[in-house]
């Protein structure tokens, strides 16, 4: 499990997250559900970054931490003296405070497996107004960051390799002229600039969805995009991880080795041909594992804002289901922040499912596919109060499923409206 508490950073008082494979997050606006959405992501290539270098690196610089946190996810002016931000996970704990940066090493710390991180943000939409958006001046930050995925990923839907878009026909990209089409289920072919503003959130929100939650991995395209190139970083890694897998042996094993090696007088070709390289082949493997595990993504942190936005209620249910189904398939993890009831209460059934799934196996089936039945031990939930600006539990502690009273409580509001408007009626007549 990942631990983050953030404490005086921007609205955000005192907020502690557990993060499972599914986090939820609600609350009013400006109340700081992207704030605590991006941090957790931030923290997550922080990490990454890290076990890359085996070390602190930059972050022991002054401000590094706390300038790439603001330049990149926007939150200038965001961090005080009085901000805390500390990250805890099996692999490691980092934190600032008082605006130093401090981290060490857990004994798990060889079991890191890279993660592609991935903030899609609100304004997704953007991809259909900006077309040329690389030739924009939009800086070093998280909204040039989503628009480079998409580029990348566009390029991978052609029209004879399309994305099924839910019951809206299909998407692809032409390259000869660089323009986005959507195929409607009537045949019609419609540039993405010209759909509707539901289509225009969902597509990218869909494709980099599809692309980073199943393609990337199942197609090889995870080596391919790898972006620890660097002799140097890979140089150092390397022998990082073999220093640490070499502490962990014994006396014995290494002395063996040694006195093998020696005997060869050094001559490296010979060393060479007789594989002793390495102390032992279950030594080499698990080197060359670990080395893997941290060079390639083994997996996809998707931060999502609001994937309700512009879709109608059936789309936004359609949406989830099909989003729990993609995450299930490998070791995803799922954050979103969202106001919709409908995202909520489509959860809710996925969790119920889960849970009646365990009895009744086959009749729970019938109803929900097992493959999007949730476990209620793989979620996090949260409130965001509105006067403290603090966390508050959104899962039921008796039943699992979250909280019926706060998924929808503005329909409390309107209900008791209208059954006093209709008294006022009902005394007229």
């Amino acid at each position: 499990m990942i631990t983050i508490t953030v404490k005086n950073v921007g609205p955000v008082k005192d907020a502690t997250l557990d993060l499972k494979k599914i986090n939820i997050l609600i609350g009013q606006q400006s109340t700081g559900k992207s704030t605590l959405a991006k941090i957790a992501c931030y923290c997550s290539w922080v990490e990454k970054e890290i076990c890359i270098s085996q070390g602190i690196g930059d972050f022991n610089k002054d401000g590094y931490f706390e300038h790439n946190l603001t330049e990149f996810h926007k939150l200038n002016g965001y961090i005080t003296n009085k901000s805390v931000i500390s990250y805890t996970s099996d692999v490691l704990s980092f934190q600032l405070l008082k605006n130093k940066f401090s981290m060490v090493w857990s004994e798990k710390r060889l079991s890191y497996k890279r993660r592609k991180t991935l903030y899609i943000p609100a304004e997704r939409n953007l991809v259909s107004i900006i077309p040329n958006w690389f030739e924009v001046n939009l800086g070093q930050n998280s909204t040039r960051s989503f628009l480079a995925d998409w580029e990348r990923v566009r390029k991978y839907f052609s029209k004879d390799k399309p994305l099924r878009l839910l019951n809206f026909g299909v998407y692809y990209h032409k390259s000869d002229d660089k323009s986005d089409h959507i195929l409607t289920t009537e045949g019609k072919d419609i540039l993405i600039s010209n759909a509707s503003s539901g289509l225009q959130s969902l597509i990218p929100l869909q494709a980099l969805i599809y692309y980073y939650g199943d393609f990337f991995y199942s197609k090889g395209l995870r080596v391919k995009e790898s972006n620890v190139h660097q002799q140097s970083k890979l140089r150092n890694l390397f022998n990082s991880l073999n220093k640490q897998l070499l502490d962990k042996l014994s006396n014995k094993e290494k002395n063996e080795w040694e006195v093998k090696k020696a005997s060869l007088h050094g001559n490296e070709d010979i060393i060479l041909k007789q594989q002793l390289l390495f102390p032992n082949e279950n030594f080499e493997k698990e080197l060359f594992e670990l080395f893997n595990h941290i060079q390639y993504p083994d997996s996809t942190a998707f931060f999502i804002e609001e994937p309700e936005l512009n879709l109608y209620p059936i789309t936004q249910y359609n949406l989830i289901n099909n989003l729990i189904e993609l995450i299930s398939k490998r070791s995803h993890s799922l954050f979103i922040t969202t106001h919709s009831p409908y995202i909520l209460t489509s959860l809710n059934n996925l969790l119920f499912a889960g849970d009646r799934g365990k009895q009744n196996p086959g009749t729970a089936g019938n109803i929900v596919p097992k493959t999007r039945w949730i476990k209620r031990s793989d979620v996090s939930a949260w409130k965001i109060n509105a006067t403290s600006n603090t966390l508050e539990n959104l899962l039921d502690n008796e039943v699992p499923m979250l909280k019926a009273e706060e998924l929808d409580d503005v329909s409390q509001i309107i209900n008791k409206e209208f059954d006093a408007l209709f008294e006022i009626e009902a005394d007229n007549d």
